[in-house]
């Protein structure tokens, strides 16, 4: 199966919105993010103690998709760790 587009992703630009990031990481209210913007908020709800099902929740995602994207984030952050 391949990724299934929305009207909620947008294209990669290159450019991280931090307000955008903010906004869907708080649940505040949905907005448009890019695949790394996602992953940026994603990554913000873990460090604040959220778990996948708040990533799925509040980024409007499947369960399983928030569950690999946590486990990517946790295995970057420990590997970057490791460096460190």
């Amino acid at each position: 199966m391949g990724r299934r587009v929305t009207q909620w992703l947008i294209p990669d630009d290159g450019i991280i919105d931090p307000v955008a990031v903010e906004i869907m990481a708080a649940g505040a209210r949905r907005v448009r993010l890019s695949l790394p913007e996602r992953r940026a908020a994603a990554a913000l709800i873990l460090a604040r103690g959220g778990t996948a099902n708040d990533i799925a929740a509040r980024l409007h995602i499947g369960g399983r998709a928030a569950v690999d994207l946590a486990a990517a984030i946790r295995a970057a952050d420990g590997a970057a760790r490791e460096v460190a």
